[in-house]
């Protein structure tokens, strides 16, 4: 072989070797047949390498290291991701081929087509110089080439993009393709334009209705809208901003979010804040990728958010769905399942590293639009039934304004609305029949302000002001004026309330004439003697005390007039209470024209008056007294066939700045008045420390300080005598309780002392006070001495029977230690009774209503006793201790006591008998059938404070 030949050969094998070692170099992996249906996914089939960026194809492809292609890849700054994979056409025809790769957030990619040589025949670039800005869309690389009949082509593709990225690589029949992508186009234009239209359909009607969650979802679908075309590549190619395309899209989707939160705590209202709140927070977490996450990061970061959010917005709708009515949370919660069911879909596709056309279009728009609708038909449908809650109510609140018209004409108190001021805007009949007037409007033309309605300006003033301070005034009671000029007394009531951006007066009042007249009755009553129309005692024991406390100041002196009827007890007996009843009143009218309306004049018991009289004298003091004398000595009062000139005895006492108390003046009077009953009656005496006074006087005096200092320093002590049931066995205590008095000199002396003494100075009431609550007390903390108690007996004094403060201190004494009222009998004297005969018999009666039982003391001793003892509503008479204790031996106590126990049984009336002194008295009374003894034969007096049961002492007699 020749040298040239030989030459040619080895020039021949050497670039056969050079191209096979060429061809291996591009083509080491499976080479894609394009004889496929529509599209091919060459994720598996594509190698890949990473080079630096300012490599060249020429330098890539002679590099050997190249790698399988994974879904994700890691693409450092500065560095470009290279992928290679070969196309084989077998068949005898060209196609048309469309390559798909990446996704809208890539940043820059371009590709070569090289054929069997080696050569660059078609190259394609992605970048950031918007060169495709024409096709308004950027949503990853395409490139269409044409696969000629039986060859084969390779692919190279450099790709640069920040961080992380994810390379779908997609190669499609051009047909089909471009079929795939009109109708995702066209669906994408329908789905824009019909959130535009709900977005702008719902920011009119929200303009017009002023309903905020209109409003919210106009953000709602505009937002979605615009993270559907950011997600496209669509906006950030027409403001040209391809690179932003990821922000974009995040800041789209968290307004979407927001406002979708809005929309739950409209249409959910009340919605938990704490939910709401949680939701403001994780709204922070995208904004804050937006900021330091790459494209990849924050697309993961969306994905993830949403389907979060999807979530939450099912679960809330769970748990909300009692707040609203049923449809319109069962539309809601399809509105954001129909959603969900497209983030589904789309985080499908992106875990399969599939392109945006890998899967039928026409699934996640139909959803969107569906979900979205149905949201905002969800908002329409609450509005709806909303409207229907209002019309309910406002159908109620009509319901309610007729019955509350009828209430306000048919209204049997006065009602009326006015302004702040007083200006009348409305009355109702009632308080037009109230003042006077026919109608409505006659009455507000005649009374155009409330002023008119009140007798003095000064109280509309007063009622006006206080109403502008507290906002309500209750029960005031005022004094109005009729059309006719009458005057009444009303009482009314207002407020002031804002209605309707307006601030009314409202107010109702109503005729309490009768009741005032009847309060000022009582008032009078408290203050006056019902019978004469004088000053009662206590009220003139006030003016005493008042005129004391202002003697410093005024230094006008002053005395009491002390006047007592001498022998009134004549006409009560002779004629009855009623005859001196009269007496009285007339004896009253006589004494009135001398002393007239100068002086205080009262009447201070039944047969005692006072008169409280300034003076610059002694004479002028004498002269009123002898005026009155002469008065009572002309008078003569006859009833029937009987006349009486009865006379009174005067006591006087000047006020001294030594004398403490009203209670001492008088006492001083009262003794003067005395002096001059003991001096032969119809006498004057003015009291004196000086005048050597008698000892009865002194006696008097003596016992009422006793009895001052015993109530001041609890010097009373009590005792106890026990009384037994003759005609049965009744291992229960009965037992009367008595008191003693501690004197200054430590001598424990009886009632019969110092009792006389205390009626007279009446501060009797003050003992009984005084003994009742001792004793409620040791009973209340002697449970089982109260168990054990059948009847305790309390004497009352007859100060205490007329007396209206005594009884509320006995309704209180019971109420404060639960002392059962029927465990308590109060004794009352016969002849405190008698005297005292009207007062006795209301004490009585009210009393025994409460279970209370009342014994008539020491019966008998009175010479007209049967007599009254039909009106007295008792439960025992206990038989004066004189008839008991010589029953044995005079006959005529025997057939006393037999004829009280006959009246008795007659009037089922219980008897005791008292001073049963032996063993003999007893057995004869119980053969007489009275009830009870009592006596040194059952038990002697023992203090209190040694109780024992009447068991335990009949027990020890026995051992």
């Amino acid at each position: 072989m020749s040298n040239h030949l030989r030459h040619l050969l080895f020039t021949f094998l050497l670039a056969t070797i050079c191209w096979s070692t060429f061809s291996f170099s591009q083509t080491t992996s499976k080479p894609v047949n394009v004889d496929f249906d529509s599209s091919i996914n060459l994720t598996e089939r594509t190698e890949f390498l990473l080079t630096e960026q300012s490599l060249l194809l020429s330098d890539v492809l002679s590099m050997q290291d190249w790698r399988q292609h994974s879904d994700i890849v890691n693409i450092p700054e500065g560095v470009s991701l290279w992928l290679r994979f070969s196309v084989v056409n077998e068949s005898t025809a060209s196609k048309m081929l469309t390559l798909i790769a990446g996704n809208t957030f890539i940043d820059r990619a371009e590709a070569y087509l090289l054929d069997e040589q080696g050569r660059i025949i078609q190259s394609s670039r992605l970048q950031s110089d918007l060169s495709n800005t024409a096709n308004l869309s950027r949503n990853g690389f395409k490139m269409s080439f044409t696969s000629r009949a039986e060859s084969t082509f390779t692919i190279y593709m450099q790709i640069q993009d920040d961080g992380l990225s994810l390379i779908p690589i997609e190669l499609w029949q051009s047909e089909s393709y471009a079929k795939q992508s009109s109708m995702r186009l066209i669906l994408i234009g329908a789905m824009s334009g019909g959130l535009s239209l709900l977005a702008t359909y719902f920011l009119l009607t929200y303009i017009l209705r002023n309903a905020p969650s209109r409003f919210w979802f106009c953000v709602f679908s505009a937002s979605a809208m615009t993270t559907m075309l950011c997600a496209e590549g669509i906006l950030p190619m027409l403001f040209m901003l391809p690179n932003f395309a990821a922000e974009l899209t995040a800041i789209s989707l968290i307004s979407t979010l927001f406002a979708a939160i809005k929309i739950t705590r409209i249409v959910f209202a009340p919605v938990s804040e704490i939910w709401i709140r949680a939701h403001y927070v994780l709204l922070v977490i995208p904004i804050v990728g937006i900021i330091l996450l790459d494209d990849f990061y924050q697309l993961i970061l969306l994905i993830s958010f949403a389907a979060l959010f999807f979530a939450s917005k099912i679960l809330a709708t769970l748990f909300y769905r009692k707040a609203i009515d049923f449809r319109s949370a069962t539309i809601y919660f399809l509105g954001w399942l129909a959603l969900g069911i497209v983030g589904a879909l789309e985080f499908y596709t992106f875990a399969n590293n599939a392109s945006h056309l890998s899967f039928s279009a026409p699934y996640p728009f139909a959803f969107s639009c569906l979900g979205v609708m149905l949201i905002g038909v969800a908002i329409i449908s609450r509005e709806q039934s909303i409207q229907a809650q209002k019309s309910a109510i406002q159908i109620q609140q009509i319901t309610h304004l007729e019955q509350y018209n009828d209430l306000f004409q048919h209204a049997a108190e006065g009602l009326f609305t006015a302004f702040p001021n007083g200006d009348l805007i409305h009355v109702n009949p009632a308080i037009c029949s109230l003042f006077g007037y026919k109608n409505n409007d006659e009455f507000i033309k005649f009374n155009p302000n409330l002023a008119s309605l009140f007798a003095t300006t000064k109280d509309v003033d007063l009622l006006l002001g206080e109403l502008s301070i507290q906002q309500t005034v209750l029960g005031k009671e005022v004094k109005g004026k009729r059309r006719d000029g009458s005057e009444f007394w009303f009482s009314i009531s207002c407020q002031i309330k804002k209605v309707k951006e307006q601030t009314l007066h409202f107010g109702s009042l109503f005729d309490i004439t009768e009741r005032r007249l009847h309060q000022i009755n009582l008032q009078y009553l408290n203050t006056h003697d019902q019978l004469t129309g004088l000053y009662n005692r206590r009220h003139f024991l006030q003016i005493m005390t008042e005129k004391i406390e202002k003697f410093d100041e005024t230094g006008k002196p002053f005395a009491l007039v002390f006047l007592d009827v001498d022998q009134f007890k004549v006409i009560n007996d002779t004629c009855g209470h009623s005859a001196g009843d009269i007496y009285i009143k007339e004896l009253s009218l006589e004494l009135f024209d001398v002393v007239s309306d100068k002086f205080p004049f009262a009447r201070l018991s039944a047969d005692q008056f006072g008169i409280l009289i300034e003076h610059e004298n002694g004479n002028q003091l004498r002269q009123f007294a002898q005026q009155l004398l002469d008065k009572v000595r002309n008078f003569g009062f006859r009833w029937d066939r009987h006349l009486f000139n009865q006379s009174v005895s005067i006591g006087i006492a000047v006020y001294e700045s030594v004398i403490p108390s009203a209670e001492e003046l008088l006492s001083f009077a009262d003794t003067a008045c005395l002096i001059a009953k003991e001096g032969g009656r119809d006498k004057i005496h003015i009291y004196s420390a000086e005048l050597g006074m008698h000892s009865s006087y002194k006696r008097e005096l003596y016992w009422i300080n006793e009895v001052r200092s015993a109530l001041k320093d609890d010097g009373f002590e009590l005792f106890y005598q026990h009384y037994r049931p003759l005609a049965e066995q009744d291992d229960r205590d009965y037992y009367e309780v008595l008191v003693r008095l501690r004197t200054q000199d430590n001598d424990l002396v009886a009632p019969d002392f110092f009792m006389p003494s205390a009626e007279k100075a009446h501060i009797s009431h003050n003992i009984d006070k005084n003994v009742i609550e001792n004793y409620f007390k040791w009973l209340n903390t002697h449970s089982d001495n109260m168990a054990s108690l059948a009847k305790a007996n309390i004497n009352l004094s007859g100060f205490s029977l007329s007396d209206d403060d005594f009884k509320f201190f006995l309704l209180n004494a019971f109420e404060k230690y639960q002392i059962p009222y029927h465990k308590i009998c109060f004794e009352i004297t016969e002849t405190m009774a008698i005297i005292k005969m009207k007062d006795a018999i209301e004490f009585i009666k009210e009393f025994r209503k409460l279970g209370c039982m009342f014994a008539l003391d020491d019966f008998g001793s009175g010479f007209s006793s049967y007599s009254y003892l039909k009106n007295l509503p008792v439960d025992f008479l206990k038989i004066d201790g004189n008839f008991i204790r010589d029953i044995l031996s005079d006959k005529i106590d025997l057939a006393m006591v037999t004829s009280i126990r006959d009246v008795a049984e007659a009037m089922k009336i219980k008897t005791v008998a008292e001073f049963v002194e032996s063993k003999e008295v007893m057995v004869q009374i119980g053969k007489l059938g009275l009830d009870y003894a009592q006596g040194f034969c059952i038990a002697t007096p023992m203090p209190l404070s040694e109780f024992e049961s009447y068991s335990s002492i009949e027990n020890q007699s026995n051992m």
